[in-house]
């Protein structure tokens, strides 16, 4: 039986999260519940996920995509923060079919659309801020009790530094990593190591498969962000590997402890500390088979 997922994404900027929606929908082991969108402009990256759905195929199309928190729980915003609460648009919209060739949205807020479809089988799956399911949690403590375990991209435990999807929102990472549901998470050093090669870009554009396709658009647009190094910005598979280790988990080691989120430090705000512990409720990837982990991703996209 398929395990059942929500995908919970700020996909629209970095390129990994769309690269991971895709390998969700080469996945027959995922049955995909629904999508929400978090911080900054949660309409248009839910845009953006609805059109790569619609690429996918009229059966995908169908998966419900919610919108979901736009700003942030953080006392201390990242210093930017207010470009993407603003209007801007993320950098891959152009890549976006019309809405009118869009189904609509779900009408439910994101929040409420974790509360109402998290029901004991169901596993959140969060590679952006963890806005939406901290914010779930503070409105309703008892969804706690229906979340069987996390699977998140977060965090950094091998360098000093606050990695994005925690720096966006220290305070949401810390209520969903104290709630004491197990969770398996995938860190910053394991996208870090399952990075794209410029002949892997270059496949991926010459494939005549939709997904592909798409997922390559998205690419480019992605790219010309970086200006004059666009042609040196290689994706990362942050965000992916944290779905294709629900699959094939031995693509990665792994140690078992206790995460937390540093919120008090002036310079080390968002920073995330990890402490071995064989009983701790808390899986981290330490290590990745790159070769393994890219070639699984191609297997399953370019069947799509």
């Amino acid at each position: 039986m398929a395990a059942k997922i929500i995908l919970d994404t700020d996909i629209g900027d970095d390129i990994d999260d769309a690269l991971a929606l895709g390998l969700i929908l080469g996945c027959r082991e995922l049955e995909l519940v629904g999508i929400t969108t978090v911080f900054g402009n949660v309409v248009a990256r839910a845009r953006q996920a609805r059109t790569i759905l619609k690429v996918a195929g009229e059966r995908f199309a169908r998966i419900p995509v919610a919108a979901g928190c736009g700003g942030s729980m953080a006392s201390r915003p990242v210093h930017n923060i207010r470009d993407y609460l603003e209007e801007r648009l993320p950098n891959q919209d152009s890549t976006c079919l019309p809405e009118s060739e869009l189904p609509p949205c779900d009408g439910r807020h994101g929040i409420d659309f974790l509360l109402d479809e998290l029901k004991g089988d169901v596993v959140p799956v969060t590679i952006g801020a963890m806005t939406n399911l901290a914010a779930a949690i503070v409105k309703d403590w008892r969804v706690t009790r229906r979340i069987p375990r996390i699977v998140c991209m977060a965090g950094e435990f091998r360098r000093p530094m606050a990695e994005w999807n925690i720096r966006c929102d220290p305070e949401a990472a810390h209520i969903v990593f104290s709630s004491g549901i197990p969770m398996d998470v995938i860190p910053f050093e394991i996208g870090m190591q399952a990075t794209f090669v410029p002949a892997e870009v270059a496949r991926l554009a010459g494939s005549d498969r939709p997904l592909a396709k798409r997922l390559s658009m998205a690419i480019a647009a992605w790219q010309k962000t970086h200006g004059e190094n666009a042609a040196s910005a290689m994706p990362h598979l942050f965000d992916p590997m944290a779905i294709a280790t629900m699959i094939r988990p031995e693509l990665c080691t792994w140690k078992q402890g206790h995460v937390s989120v540093e919120l008090r430090g002036g310079e080390t705000y968002g920073y995330t500390i990890f402490r071995e512990d064989k009983n701790g409720p808390h899986r981290v990837a330490w290590d990745v088979d790159r070769d393994a982990a890219i070639g699984f991703w191609f297997d399953r996209v370019e069947k799509v």
